[in-house]
């Protein structure tokens, strides 16, 4: 009986710490909306700069030589979700004493238009907070571990608005050679109380909302889709497509890893050749910055109105882009940039295959589903995590296209040379 009135007692305090990690998330993201608003729009407009490529390699530089100053200062901030996640199951907790370096350098990157995701900076600065309360009410060791793996449960869910996602990625195992420690409570009771920090984060989210504005998500898929032997005879192809996706994406982590190597000393200079190098593309390439939510909108809308060889190039850049930010020190996530540049080589091959009906968007929703989660599948090896995710953007009707699609390319081995270091 006291153990069980011990869990509920810690369930209820996980609901409001996902209450407060929900609301923290929702100020974060909306002064990143608001920073990027004044700095790509009102600005550029205000002085009649508005899409040149004078404007993009001026302000993309600025927030070079900002990241690298930081960089230099506070060392390569901040951790992406994998070293966050992984930090807290094995220490028990996350640092707290720079909480306002790690929301400052994750900001930086996002609103000065890098190609990454706001997931890496935010749960860690999520986990900081917990672990901070859980000390300052004398937990200690498994309880504070609990109490931070509830938090980032309902960070991921609230960034990502997708409450499985939050859930299962603290129950997937990395691989099946990862060892968890012992845990205050049984699996069951973790599962309550990885829910009720989610419910809590989606509840604060979907409240500051509705009162005040969103803050952004992924857009939707239109719920039926075409089925039958017409889109089903694709299959292999379409995700044998997205494994050739997260190929090339991974060679460019690799390549992009290999060159920051030899800047990575010298920061400013590190950050501001991203810059470059994201103004210039990102110019040419509109699509390729940010961290590909709002393109992935118009994709859905407008995918007909594009060439296959245009959708191709954007997943490209976008996927260079990416890995571009990240290594060389514009730290952040990347698993909004993958899932755009996943649907861009989807709609790609349902225009070059010529795809019964391919002007339909339920057809190119279906080639969408499995390439997109046939590369993250391959990428990310975690297909219930993947699932979970793709289904903040697909009904649930898409179930079964996600998860074969994702279940057989998280089996396809990797190229040991395109192994992350």
């Amino acid at each position: 009986m006291k153990k069980t009135a011990g869990i509920f007692m810690f369930t209820v305090l996980s609901m409001l710490m996902g209450g407060a990690a929900g609301a923290v998330i929702w100020l974060i993201l909306k002064i990143m909306n608001v920073g990027i608003e004044v700095i790509w729009t009102r600005i550029p407009e205000s002085l009649g700069l508005s899409g040149t490529l004078v404007y993009s390699l001026v302000v993309c530089t600025a927030g070079g030589i900002l990241i690298g100053l930081g960089q230099r200062r506070f060392g390569a901030m901040p951790e992406n979700l994998h070293q966050v996640m992984g930090r807290v199951k094995k220490d028990g907790g996350y640092p707290y004493d720079r909480l306002h370096i790690i929301a400052l350098t994750a900001l930086l990157p996002l609103i000065f238009g890098g190609a990454v995701g706001p997931e890496a900076g935010l749960s860690g600065f999520i986990a900081g907070i917990c672990t901070l309360i859980g000390d300052r009410l004398k937990y200690k060791g498994d309880r504070v571990a609990a109490m931070a793996e509830a938090g980032i449960a309902a960070a991921v869910g609230v960034i990502f608005g997708s409450p499985l996602f939050g859930i299962v990625g603290n129950l997937e195992p990395d691989d099946r050679s990862e060892r968890y420690r012992e845990k205050l409570v049984s699996k069951k009771s973790r599962i309550l109380i990885y829910c009720a920090g989610v419910a809590g984060g989606m509840l604060a989210m979907k409240g500051l909302s509705t009162v005040f504005g969103g803050s952004g998500s992924l857009p939707r898929f239109a719920r039926q889709h075409a089925v039958g032997f017409d889109l089903w005879k694709w299959s292999l192809l379409l995700i044998a497509a997205g494994i050739l996706a997260g190929i090339v994406f991974l060679l460019f982590q690799k390549l992009t890893f290999c060159a920051g190597r030899l800047t990575r000393n010298r920061k400013i200079l590190s950050a501001v050749a991203a810059g470059v190098l994201l103004g210039v593309i990102g110019h040419f390439v509109p699509e390729s910055m940010f961290s590909g939510e709002h393109q992935m909108a118009e994709l859905i809308e407008k995918w007909t109105e594009y060439s296959a060889g245009m959708l191709i190039l954007a997943a490209a850049a976008k996927m260079l882009l990416v890995n571009v930010c990240i290594n060389f020190g514009w730290r952040g996530g990347n698993i909004f940039p993958m899932i755009y540049s996943g649907v861009a080589v989807g709609y790609a091959f349902a225009l070059a295959v010529g795809m019964e009906n391919a002007a339909s968007a339920l057809d190119g929703g279906f080639a969408v589903a499995m390439t997109v989660s046939a590369m993250c599948g391959y990428i990310m090896r975690k297909p219930l995590m993947v699932a979970a995710v793709l289904l903040l953007c697909f009904p649930v009707t898409y179930i079964i296209p996600i998860a074969a699609a994702a279940f057989v390319a998280s089996r396809v081995p990797e190229i040991p040379l395109l192994k992350e270091e």
